[in-house]
C-alpha cells in the first residue's frame, strides 16, 4: 500500500467521525477556565513557581538522564516517594511519568492471564489498556453497582487471583466510588482491590490524600496523579514495600523509561506544603460546585455529581456541541464530552470546578445554563 492510499483511507474515517459529531480537534484556551483538572488551581501558584525558580538557581539538573535503574534515580526521588508515602499513609510509594502509564504498568505487571479482573464498567482508559495489555480474563460490572459485583465474585471462583479495579471518583460523572463497601467485598472473596484516586487527590481526604484514606481503607495500590488537583505532571503508586520492589524489578513503564525529571520532584513538594497550609482550596471548589448544581436544579441534569466535577448530561453529541458552542461564546471555557470518552447518548458538558473561581462566576455560569437548557 503506498503513503498516499493509506493517508486517504484515514482521511475517510476522519470524514465519518465529521459526519457523526465524533470528530475532535485542539483547541485553544479561552475564557474561563471550567475544563481542566486543575481544581486548586495550583498550575501557577506563586510559591510553587518560587520553589521551583530557587531549584533552578541551586542548580538542579533538567533531566534525570536516565532510567530509575540506571542513573536517573537521584535523591530527589526518593526523598519525594518517602514523602508521597508517609502522605498516603503507606509503606512505600513509586513515582511515574504519567497516570496512563501508571495504570497500564500496574495492572500490566501485576495481573496474568490466569487471573480475573473485575472492573466497573466507567474506569478509565488508562485502566481499561492496563487490564487488556495484562490478558487477565475479565469481567465488567455497572457502574458503582454493588450487588453486581457480589454476584460477579461468587460466579468466578475459579484459579488465579482477583482484582477489583474502580476509581474513587469518576472523571466524567463526579460521583464517588462505595469504597468500604468494596474494599469489604474484596475481602469477603479473596480480592485484591485496586483505587485509582486521580481526581481525588487533592480534593478529599487528611491533606487532600486520597478517599481511600477518609474511608480508612487500604486497597493494594492506589494510582494518584500530579497532573490534576496538583496542577502539574506525573503520577505515583502508594502501596506496600513489597508490590513497589515488584513494580521496580518487573514493570516494563518504569524501567524502560527515562525517570521523571529531578524539578518535577521540587514542585511536588512545594504543591504538598501549599495544600497542607490552605485547606481552604479545596473546600472552595467543591463549594462552588454545589453553588452550580443547586442553581441549575430545575433545568439541567447533573447526574449523581457529589464532587467538584458536574456533568450537565445533554444526551445527543449534537446537543453537547451546540451548548459548549453558546456557553464559549459567553466566555466560559467548557468542553463537548462525547463517546466513546463516555457511553452512547450520554453526551454532556463536563464542567471541572476550582479554588480560583469566584461566587458571581458560578452565579453567570449557572444563569447562562439554565437559559440554554430552558429552551430543552
Amino acid at each position: 500500500m503506498t503513503i498516499d492510499r493509506f493517508e486517504a483511507q484515514l482521511a475517510d474515517a476522519l470524514t465519518d467521525l465529521q459526519r457523526i459529531d465524533r470528530f475532535r480537534a485542539l483547541a485553544p484556551r479561552q475564557g474561563l477556565d471550567l475544563s481542566s483538572n486543575d481544581y486548586l488551581a495550583l498550575a501557577e501558584h506563586p510559591y510553587v513557581r518560587d520553589a521551583m525558580r530557587q531549584a533552578l538557581d541551586d542548580g538542579i539538573p533538567l533531566g534525570a538522564t536516565g532510567s530509575r535503574l540506571l542513573r536517573g534515580n537521584t535523591s530527589y526521588h526518593e526523598d519525594l516517594e518517602h514523602r508521597l508515602a508517609a502522605f498516603r499513609g503507606t509503606e512505600a510509594a513509586v513515582i511515574f511519568n504519567s497516570g496512563y502509564v501508571a495504570n497500564v504498568g500496574l495492572f500490566a505487571t501485576l495481573a496474568g492471564p490466569q487471573d480475573t479482573i473485575f472492573s466497573d464498567a466507567l474506569i478509565h482508559a488508562s485502566m481499561i489498556d492496563g487490564i487488556r495489555t495484562s490478558k487477565a480474563q475479565k469481567v465488567i460490572f455497572p457502574h458503582n453497582d454493588l450487588n453486581a459485583l457480589e454476584s460477579a465474585l461468587a460466579a468466578h471462583q475459579g484459579g488465579g487471583r482477583r482484582f477489583i479495579a474502580v476509581e474513587s471518583l469518576y472523571s466524567m460523572d463526579g460521583d464517588k466510588a462505595p469504597l468500604s463497601e468494596l474494599a469489604a467485598l474484596a475481602e469477603r472473596f479473596d480480592a485484591l482491590l485496586i483505587v485509582d484516586e486521580a481526581h481525588a487527590t487533592g480534593v478529599f481526604g487528611p491533606n487532600g490524600s486520597g478517599l481511600c484514606r477518609q474511608a480508612g481503607i487500604q486497597p493494594l495500590a492506589t494510582v494518584h496523579t500530579g497532573g490534576k488537583a496538583w496542577g502539574g505532571y506525573g503520577a505515583f503508586i502508594a502501596c506496600s514495600d513489597t508490590v513497589k520492589q515488584f513494580l521496580v524489578n518487573r514493570c516494563r513503564h518504569l524501567i524502560f523509561t527515562t525517570a521523571p525529571p529531578p524539578l518535577l520532584t521540587v514542585q511536588w513538594h512545594a504543591v504538598l506544603d501549599v495544600i497542607e497550609r490552605e485547606p481552604q482550596r479545596a473546600e472552595h471548589a467543591l463549594a462552588m460546585a454545589q453553588q452550580f448544581r443547586e442553581a441549575v436544579r430545575d433545568y439541567a441534569d447533573t447526574g449523581a455529581s457529589e464532587s467538584q466535577i458536574v456533568p450537565v448530561i445533554c444526551g445527543s453529541d449534537t446537543r453537547a456541541l451546540e451548548a459548549a458552542a453558546q456557553l464559549q461564546a459567553e466566555g466560559f471555557d467548557i468542553r463537548a464530552i462525547r463517546p466513546p470518552t463516555v457511553p452512547k447518548g450520554s453526551a454532556r458538558l463536563r464542567l471541572a470546578f476550582n479554588a480560583g473561581l469566584k461566587k458571581a462566576d458560578v452565579t453567570r455560569l449557572a444563569e447562562s445554563c439554565c437559559r440554554i437548557f430552558a429552551k430543552n
